[in-house]
């Protein structure tokens, strides 16, 4: 192995295994970090790559889940650590007056406390070894626009928090050659995506993005692969959107 040792969360499905894959086809290493890894995802034992995948089934908004796993695959390969791209999310929608605090909070627990949790313990792996790095968080433009036909007040401010998170680390870990960014994903084609069930809301959708289409989960990869590659070395702070122009529309 000559790449690198990249922990992914969220691994499993969506942007987080277009991501995996495209680590592998670098030839980089990857510790996958997910609650499941559908069979229909995830690589197949035995196809290429396979061997630098370390696979790990933790809980993101639980430390001590995270915590061990990301250590698990450290160890796997013997103590080389480069960086984290975190993709791990839960998208819940709903009418903000029918929102009750528990599922507030566990959105938040999910999205913005999963990520403060996988950043700060990928930078403190990072400091401890005393070696550069860097760490990509994936927020979304709900962090920028409001939406009435798919509320989701939770999701929303999490994703809001993921972009400020990122800005502060990247102020605080720069000086330790430590940089973070921040990906932010339009609407993209995974199982995620719900607004493709309703055709009304789905063109509406569509009207508003100057592309005039869905993005993939592989085009969100590659922005992620990117931002975290040494190609990347003086990126630090930035916010990026992957959105097909819906932010400028």
């Amino acid at each position: 192995m000559t790449g690198r040792v990249i922990a992914v969360t969220g691994g499993g499905s969506g942007i987080g295994a277009a991501v995996v894959r495209l680590l592998l086809d670098r030839g980089d290493a990857v510790i996958d970090l997910d609650l499941a890894h559908p069979r229909e995802e995830t690589l197949a034992e035995g196809a290429p790559g396979a061997e630098r995948v370390h696979r790990a089934r933790c809980d993101v908004s639980d430390v001590e889940s995270l915590a061990a796993a990301l250590d698990a695959g450290i160890a796997r390969f013997e103590g080389r650590f480069d960086g984290l791209v975190h993709c791990a999310g839960i998208y819940l929608k709903s009418p903000t007056e029918d929102v009750d605090l528990g599922t507030w909070n566990r959105v938040l627990d999910i999205n913005l406390g999963g990520s403060f949790a996988a950043a700060s313990l990928a930078g403190n792996r990072l400091i401890a070894a005393g070696r550069p790095g860097s760490i990509v968080l994936v927020s979304s433009t709900a962090a920028f626009l409001g939406d009435r036909a798919e509320p989701s007040a939770g999701y929303a401010a999490s994703k809001g928090g993921v972009v400020s998170l990122g800005r502060q680390l990247a102020v605080e870990w720069g000086h330790r050659g430590i940089r973070t960014n921040v990906v932010v994903p339009g609407v993209i084609d995974t199982p995620m995506t719900t607004v493709i069930e309703h055709p009304e809301a789905f063109a509406h959708v569509l009207a508003s993005i100057p592309l005039g289409r869905l993005g993939s989960a592989d085009e969100v990869a590659q922005v992620c692969v990117f931002l975290g590659s040494p190609e990347a070395g003086f990126v630090n702070g930035a916010v990026v959107p992957v959105d097909g122009g819906q932010l400028v529309s």
